[in-house]
């Protein structure tokens, strides 16, 4: 073969390879689309819109969201919903989507009443997140399943850059506030496992109706649309949802306090 003709072969060869190489590339990003957490991937690297945090996280229920958004290109937003639990669990819930403007401002105005949403820097938003997670798992709860597809959405905000420190938990102790969706063998999952990690009498537990502070999750389907609800970090044995297990107004079943767990009040 003349050496012209292998230098030609040569570089077919070395431009199919390209092509594969740019084939293997687009399909692994149209995968990586299909999932929430592909997508979030890919919105993180677009401008932030908005952030949000809700005050009454730092009320008596210890609850509430914080809404982040960051606009793309289209002009639609990639929207995350996290609901924290300052008193235990810490991401109690997450969620994402991508929306329309539109659908973000009705999702917004559905839940800025209940959770007194408030504007915030989303370093703020990432450290109280962060921090509320490191506090969950030192008393045995890991975050949400769904927090690790909607995670990459933060990007690249840098939590270090926020100075506030956050403290958690009631009167120095956990307290397991149940939900309107928990039902006894999440409840009895919960109990055993404070009493596993910071012992009886350590932690308080209160039983009651749907808090108000749950209001704020009527669009908690629409936002998981993409997200595998089979997924739980909970070994529940029971379907049972039945509301008349649940003790009208609730109660406090407190102990002493042998290892002090920090109060939870805002920021310090």
């Amino acid at each position: 073969m003349a050496k012209s003709e292998q230098q030609r072969q040569k570089k077919l060869a070395k431009k199919r390879s390209k092509e594969l190489r740019n084939q293997q590339q687009l399909a692994r990003r149209n995968q990586a689309m299909k999932s929430v957490a592909g997508q979030m991937q890919w919105a993180s690297h677009f401008p932030i819109h908005s952030c949000h945090v809700g005050q009454a996280i730092f009320d008596p229920s210890g609850l509430g969201s914080i809404y982040l958004t960051r606009k793309l290109s289209d002009g639609r937003l990639a929207f995350m919903f996290l609901l924290i639990d300052a008193h235990c669990l810490g991401v109690k819930d997450a969620g994402a989507r991508i929306c329309t403007v539109g659908e973000f401002e009705e999702f917004y105005s559905r839940g800025v009443e209940t959770n007194q949403l408030a504007p915030a820097e989303p370093s703020y938003a990432r450290q109280l997140t962060e921090q509320a997670i490191a506090y969950a798992e030192s008393i045995g709860f890991p975050p949400h399943p769904d927090y690790r597809r909607v995670a990459p959405l933060w990007g690249d905000i840098d939590s270090s850059t926020c100075q506030e420190k956050f403290v958690f938990g009631v009167d120095g102790k956990p307290l397991y506030h149940t939900g309107p969706f928990d039902d006894p063998a999440r409840q009895k999952f919960i109990l055993n496992r404070l009493s596993d990690t910071v012992g009886e009498g350590n932690y308080h537990f209160m039983l009651g109706g749907p808090d108000e502070a749950f209001n704020a999750l009527p669009f908690a389907d629409e936002l998981l649309n993409l997200v595998d609800a089979n997924e739980s970090d909970f070994d529940d044995d029971s379907d049972d949802d039945d509301d008349s297990e649940w003790m009208e107004g609730g109660r406090v079943i407190e102990g002493s306090v042998s290892h002090p767990v920090p109060r939870t009040h805002g920021p310090t």
